[in-house]
């Protein structure tokens, strides 16, 4: 799929970039992230926003022409979530959800949560 070209090197700037409402979608979820993720870092990787935790990617966001996405970067965490979250629509390991309905509070707290523990696994 070819996603839509913001060019930026912060988060900040991408967010600006893209168009009001998705922006504002994303904002949410980026800063629901920021309180649940300690120490998250914002980057700009793959030309999208990313959160990273203990110096690996957590979890990026985007936009296509038609949704917003929050890219778990985990396919074994996407299966394990098919049939738990209710919000959005999961495509491979992308949870796809609507500008108008940016992911609640719980749904990130649960993606990051389950992400972090991943990564902490990995790490030790």
């Amino acid at each position: 799929m070819v996603r839509e070209g913001y060019p930026a090197s912060t988060v900040d700037e991408y967010l600006d970039a893209v168009p009001p409402e998705q922006g504002a979608a994303l904002r949410v979820v980026r800063d629901r992230l920021l309180e649940v993720v300690p120490d998250a870092e914002q980057v700009i990787s793959y030309q999208v926003p990313t959160i990273k935790y203990r110096g690996t990617g957590l979890v990026a966001l985007s936009v296509a022409k038609t949704h917003c996405s929050l890219h778990l970067m985990s396919p074994p965490l996407a299966t394990s979530l098919a049939g738990v979250v209710g919000e959005g629509k999961l495509s491979g390991a992308t949870l796809q959800f609507d500008a108008g309905s940016p992911l609640s509070a719980e749904t990130v707290r649960l993606i990051a949560e389950r992400r972090m523990a991943e990564v902490d696994a990995r790490l030790g």
